[in-house]
């Protein structure tokens, strides 16, 4: 009888300490593309049109060294699919050629607005976001 009360404490210090240790899960993702020559800019994340959300986005915004011929800064944007840089509300972070930069938003912000990312060279560049 002993035994078996030894053995259900044990049973039970174990599962809570389990259950207290448990370490918060983290998720990431990296997205790597070309941005196009022009202003019109690449949609990098559509409007997720979910309301309620309370949640934080970090985001590291990248602009990888490349030979464009001239120095490049790529802008990425957060706004109205219609016009996602050019708004007072816009929420834009310009990083220069072979630079990153960190920025973390609400994930409200992306309820009705897209993340687009537009350079204006001659000659495609690359980006890449990196987004947890």
């Amino acid at each position: 009888m002993k035994i078996g009360r030894r053995t259900l404490i044990a049973a039970i210090v174990t599962v809570v300490v389990s259950a207290i240790c448990i370490p918060e899960a983290h998720a990431y993702i990296t997205l790597n593309g070309m941005v196009p020559v022009g202003r019109t800019g690449t949609v990098i994340l559509q409007a997720h049109k979910q309301s309620g959300m309370t949640d934080t986005l970090k985001f590291k915004f990248t602009a990888p060294s490349f030979n464009a011929g001239v120095a490049y800064v790529l802008s990425f944007c957060i706004g109205p699919s219609t016009n996602p840089c050019g708004l007072p509300t816009s929420y834009v972070v310009n990083v220069p050629g072979g630079e990153e930069r960190l920025a973390v938003v609400p994930s409200s912000l992306l309820t009705n607005n897209v993340l687009i990312v537009a350079q204006g060279t001659t000659r495609p560049v690359p980006y890449s976001v990196t987004i947890e």
